[in-house]
């Protein structure tokens, strides 16, 4: 797997546009891949001061065109590229990691549901996902949660960061490589780690 992220221009109009448009979104980055055929996991996060597209893939993306388009002129080139099965590697059943995850816990629909707003309902689904994607949930905090508009319906979407503990290495991995939740062709369901000086036994 790969992780991929690319710094994006936030004052170039098409930049905007981009941002706008999950659907155009989806396509820009189905479009980095030989035959556009593969579908990666994807999302967009403000990283320091700049605002990044980060892909998720089983192959090396391609960014030249999206750089031209969305990048940083004078900046190339505008996204770098790490071997992310090193850190999965690392993911023993027991040890700690830090998480940013970006999930759609209701998915798409007609219309948009407030009760998917709600806190306590979005933390419990995301108990239960770690109950069955390997992982226990330590620490959890509610960084965004919203309705995106995508074409004639709309697309719940969530982010969280926390503290994790692996419980089940084969699972977890297979996870967070495949995605979490709903709408993962949309934007959802990329879940990132970096690695906690903590080992938790069970």
């Amino acid at each position: 797997m790969f992780l991929t992220r690319m710094a994006l221009d936030v004052n170039r109009a098409e930049t905007l546009d981009l941002l706008d448009d999950p659907a155009r979104m989806q396509r820009e980055v189905r479009a980095a891949f030989a035959g556009g055929n593969m579908q990666p996991l994807f999302r967009t996060e403000i990283i320091g001061s700049r605002l990044w597209l980060v892909v998720l893939s089983r192959l090396r993306p391609t960014l030249y065109a999206a750089h031209e388009r969305y990048g940083y002129a004078g900046v190339f080139p505008s996204w770098e590229t790490f071997d992310f099965d090193e850190t999965l590697e690392l993911a023993e059943t027991g040890t700690a990691w830090h998480f940013c995850l970006s999930a759609s816990p209701r998915g798409i629909g007609p219309t948009p549901d407030p009760a998917w707003l709600e806190p306590y309902r979005l933390h419990q689904w995301l108990l239960l996902q770690g109950a069955t994607c390997g992982f226990e949930v330590r620490e959890a905090a509610l960084a965004r949660c919203e309705w995106r508009t995508l074409d004639d319906a709309f697309m719940h979407l969530c982010v969280w960061n926390g503290l994790l503990r692996v419980t089940d290495r084969d699972t977890f991995t297979w996870a967070v490589s495949t995605g979490i939740g709903s709408a993962r062709e949309n934007g959802a369901g990329l879940m990132t780690i970096a690695r906690h000086n903590t080992f938790w036994e069970d």
